[in-house]
Formats: C-alpha cells, structure tokens, sequence
C-alpha cells in the first residue's frame, strides 16, 4: 500500500520533472493555505479586543518612551492631598475626609490670586451631617464662582431602569440631547450633595481601562440611549474655549492619552501648604491665568490607577493628562489598520520566500530584518503620535517561517523517499543515501554526458540450458544469481541499469561522479567470476559460465523512456563497445576490456593483451585486455 504524508509521498514518477513539479505543488498548496490562516490570526490578533494587549507589551514601552520626551503643560497646576498633606492638615481639618469649609476657604483664595479654573477631583456626594453650614458655605462660595468645576460620575447600575431618568436631571449637568436620544432613558449620576444644581459645573471623571486593565484613553464623551454625556476635560475645553473646535457631540468620542514624563508630569503643589498660604494671605502670581486641578495623590486615599507609565498611577494625573491633551491638540492615534497592512506584507514576503525556496538561513536572516525595520517604523510612527501594532504581525508572520519550515522539511523529506525510491532499485544503499541528501533535482535525474565505464555480463549457452528444465527452475537459478551478482555491483559502487533476458548491464561514474570508474568496474568483474565459481560449484552446473566486457568513456547518463515508464540509463557509443566487447568473450577470456578501460585502470590490475579485434558498428579493429589481479 503506498504511503500517505501530509505531503503526499512520491514512489515512482513518471518524469523528472513531474516528480518535483507533484512535490512541489503540494508544498506551495499547503504552504499557501497556512499563509492564509496567518492571515486570519493577524486579524484576529489585531481587532478583537481581547487579544489587542499582545501589542501593548511593545507599544506601551513606545508610550513610556515618548512619555520622557513631552513636558507637561505649564499652565496645568496640580494641587495634591499627598500623605504630606494628611499629617499636616490633622491639627486644623481633622482626619481625611476635611470638612469642606476647608475647600471653600482654598477655592476663595485661589479666586483671589485669578486662576482660570478650578478643578476638583474630589466627591462630595453625601451631605456632612454633623456641619451642615460647612456645607452651606461651600454652596456660598459655589454661587460666586464662575469658573468652579466639581465632577460627577456615570454609575454602573446592574437595573438602569430604577435609576432617574436622565430628562429629569438639571439642566447644568454635562448631558447633551441627540436627535436619537430616547425620551425614557435612565442613567444614575453621582451629583454634588450640596449647592444649587443652577451653579454647577460638572463633568463625568469616569475611570476606563483596556481589557488589560490599563488606562490608556479618557472617554471625552459617553454614548447612553442617545444622549450624551461629556467628560470633565470636554467641558473645560467646552467652557474655556480651548483645543479643537468641538463639535456637538453626537457620537461616542474616545481622546487616547498622549502621556508626559515623569510621576509628576505638573506643577505640583502640596494642598497643605497652599492652605496655609491662603491663611495667611499671601500673593501668588504664578497661578494666575493657571487650571488649578484638585484632587488626592496620597496612596492612603486609593487613587491609584493602571496606566503605561506604571501601575500605580495617580489619578488627578490622569484627568491633568487629559486636559494637557485636548488643550494642545495632542493625542495619540492607534491605527490596527497600518499594523494588519504591515502583518499582509510581511506575510507575503515570507510566502514569496519560502514558495521559492530561497535559503532558509537567508529566510531566517531576512526576517529578522524586517523585525528590526517594524519595530524601527513603529518608534518612529510614535514621534508622529501613532501607535502602529507590530507585534501581531511578527507573531503572524514567526508563525508563518516556523510552519513553512517544518513543510520545507517534509518536502525534503519526500524528495529524498522518492530518489530512494527511484535509485533503490539499482543502486547500493550507500550511493542512494548520498543521492537522498541532494535531493530529487535536475542535476541527479536529467541526461547529461558523463565519463563512465559500463559492464554487460552474459550467460553463455543459456538458451539451451532453458530448453532442458522447467520455467520455474530457470527463474529460481536467475534470481539466486541475479541477486548474488547484483550484490558484487553495489559493493563495488556500480549502478544497476537493466536486465536484458540472462544479461546483466551496470556502469560506474553516474548518477554519483567516481574518479575511479574503471577501477571498480574491473574489479566487479573481477569478484562476479569469483561469485559465478561459487554459484557453480554450490548448483553443480559445471557449465555454467558467463562472458563479460567492459568499455570505458563518455555517454549520456539520465532518466529515458516514456510517460508510462521510465529507466535510468545510459546510452551512447561507450555503450555499444561495451555490449559487443562481451560477445567477444566466448573462446578469448570470461572478461575483456577495451583500450580505454585499461589505460584508465593504469597499473591497478595486470592486464594480458588479445590483439585487435573487428566489432559490429566500429571500422577501426579494437584492441582488448584481459584483467587479472596483481599477485601479492
């Protein structure tokens, strides 16, 4: 039963060219269709959402990269309850959380000293209890300001529906009615537990992470039911008239961060000390014109949030980032896209290489180019502000080299079955290991001139000795010699070319190049009397006798025959002499050799002269030698 790979195993072609051609279009269909399912993992790699962190791993080091690069814009001032603050605030607020008269005070003073904006990163959605006109100051001091922004929060509820409907909230919460907005929607929203809903500056300051965990873009608007709810940094850019020109936000809009160095990429101020500046009346011009944003940076107060530049990452940083960004027109634009362009182009060059069978080394060496040259291109498309993912491409196309070269060792491994299949039958196993690691090509099958000597051995008087016994002894005492005799060639390094009836033919020099062709050629001759001795004295055929001529030069040596069926060979006039040579032999010697044989053995053997002799097909008589081993 003929054996079945993946690469479909080749046991007799046809034609040289039709057992590569049949190899070979199996490994570029398979090769071809791994290519394809490459490319199906680069897009899944790159577009679905759960698999998108792979590209983070280079990416967010392109992101801490540029990060040390940027400065953070002056004209943002952070204001930060760090752990500083918390020891220094005991003896005059208490424990954390401070009474909000203590933020009134901050925000009257900060007023004073004509800051643009103010920004609290704080809650204040319940009520203080016990201070209730704390409270109320706060809400006095709110009425006054105009330029005071609180921030406000988009609950997950698991039931919306039991939550206010969002027509009902006032008219100052950062909500935009779209044309598809739905009259019923419900929303919960974290208001401010104190002032009136009229003096209210808000904006939504929900945290949003990648399915890594990691904060990577501020959602700058929020898609409910058709409405719309903007972010803190939205209505700031909204209200103080900068960055782009935003539009009415009908859409979902997401702002990827464009990060700046450093933990403290601000000005940064300690919340205590600013206080007790503001107790003691002191002046300071450096905030005016500034975006005060205040919010807690201690690690107490649990406001640490993932990010590219760490773990634990403050969050008033992360708003103080957003507002930087969308008032100097900087973000960063992630673009799969680009990347699945760059995975489609690597894929193919791999697939060009490999459907080519270029050198895998070289293949090797070339990727590890285009590696470098991606992950070059996308360190500078990050001076650009684009992310262009490279890692899913280098996955896709790693996948696509390592699968290409496990196909290009089965069809290798094919090619050498079908050279053992080919040359096993008149070949040694030895020569036909050499030939298998060259492979099925041209060079091993086509018909090229070689120097080669060529032996036919005939058995003298077998058409009478077959008319005295069966058919079945004839065939026994053939194959028994045949095999016996075959042997003698291989061991000698000969080729096998054919049976012709009770005439065996073998040559040396081809497929595998021999300097010493005619050397071993006589020397098989020389061990196939030994064997016929042997054969002749164990069978007790006394008669039994053979005639063998050798002949030595140039003839063409390849794979001959027809569609239906082919045999390696050899033809020429090399070939003729050789032939008639051995029907000399009868009543001269059991092996003659030419003049051509014998100057190629040099003194290998001693050589006894016959003359000349007159050949069919030859006008000039030919010389004949009858070797014999040279005596120790």
């Amino acid at each position: 039963m003929a054996k079945v790979g993946v690469l479909p195993a080749l046991r007799m072609p046809t034609s040289p060219a039709e057992s590569r051609a049949q190899i070979r279009r199996h490994y570029r269909l398979w090769l071809t269709l791994c290519t394809l399912v490459c490319g199906g993992l680069l897009g899944v790699l790159l577009f679905l959402p759960v698999l998108m962190p792979l590209d983070f791993l280079w990416l967010d080091r392109l992101t801490r990269w540029r990060a040390s690069l940027e400065v953070g814009d002056p004209d943002i001032v952070v204001v930060g309850i760090d752990d500083y603050s918390l020891q220094a605030m005991t003896p005059v607020a208490g424990r954390w959380p401070w009474p909000r008269a203590t933020h009134a005070e901050l925000v009257e003073w900060l007023q004073a000293q004509d800051v643009r904006a103010t920004v609290f990163d704080i809650w204040f959605s319940e009520p203080d209890v016990l201070r209730p006109d704390f409270d109320a100051y706060f809400a006095e001091v709110m009425g006054r300001q105009k330029n005071l922004y609180l921030p406000t929060l988009l609950m997950n509820s698991v039931d919306r529906s039991q939550a206010r409907r969002l027509d009902s909230y006032p008219a100052s919460l950062p909500v935009y009615r779209t044309g598809a907005a739905q009259p019923d929607a419900h929303a919960n929203l974290l208001l401010p537990a104190m002032g009136n809903p009229e003096h209210w500056k808000l904006g939504l300051v929900n945290f949003e992470t990648d399915r890594d965990g990691r904060a990577r873009h501020y959602r700058l608007v929020t898609q409910l039911d058709g409405w719309s709810l903007l972010s803190m940094p939205y209505v700031l850019a909204r209200d103080l008239r900068f960055g782009p020109a935003l539009a009415p936000p009908d859409q979902a809009l997401l702002w990827r961060l464009d990060w700046r160095r450093g933990s403290q990429p601000y000005t940064t101020l300690s919340y205590a000390d600013l206080w007790q500046s503001a107790q003691r009346g002191e002046k300071k011009p450096s905030l005016a014109g500034k975006i005060v944003l205040i919010g807690a940076t201690a690690a107490g107060l649990h406001d640490l949030r993932p990010t590219p530049l760490g773990t634990q990452y403050s969050g008033p940083y992360i708003l103080a980032t957003a507002i930087d960004n969308l008032k100097n027109h900087n973000q960063l634009h992630h673009s799969s896209v680009v990347g699945l362009l760059l995975g489609l182009l690597l894929l193919a060059g791999v697939w060009w290489r490999l459907l080519h069978e270029a050198r895998l080394q070289r293949t090797v060496l070339q990727f590890a180019v285009a590696t470098g040259s991606l992950l070059s291109l996308s360190a500078l498309a990050m001076t650009r502000q684009w992310l262009v993912p490279v890692v899913s491409p280098l996955l896709a196309g790693g996948l696509l080299l390592a699968i290409g070269t496990v196909l290009r060792y089965m069809q290798e491994r094919e090619e050498r079955e079908a050279t053992i299949d080919l040359f096993g039958r008149f070949l040694d196993p030895l020569v036909v290991k050499q030939l298998a690691q060259q492979g099925l090509n041209e060079e091993t099958l086509a018909g090229k001139t070689c120097e080669i000597s060529v032996l036919f051995s005939d058995i003298r008087g077998f058409t009478a000795m077959s008319g005295k016994a069966s058919a079945q002894t004839i065939m026994s005492l053939l194959n028994d010699y045949f095999s016996r005799q075959v042997t003698v060639i291989f061991a000698n390094q000969g080729t096998l070319d054919k049976f012709i009836g009770d005439c065996i033919m073998a040559f040396w020099g081809a497929p595998v190049a021999d300097s010493q062709h005619a050397v071993h050629a006589v020397s098989a001759a020389l061990d196939m009397v030994d064997v016929l001795l042997k054969f002749r004295e164990e069978r007790g055929l006394p008669d039994f006798d053979i005639g063998i001529g050798i002949n030595s030069g140039p003839a063409v040596v390849g794979m001959l025959g027809s569609q239906q069926r082919l045999e390696y060979t050899a033809i020429g006039d090399t070939v003729n002499i050789g032939s008639r040579l051995e029907g000399v032999t009868k009543g001269k010697a059991r092996i003659l050799v030419s003049q051509a044989t014998r100057d190629a053995c040099g003194d290998a053997f001693e050589f006894i002269a016959h003359g000349p002799v007159s050949v069919k097909g030859r006008e000039e008589p030919l010389y004949i030698y009858e070797p014999r081993r040279k005596l120790a």
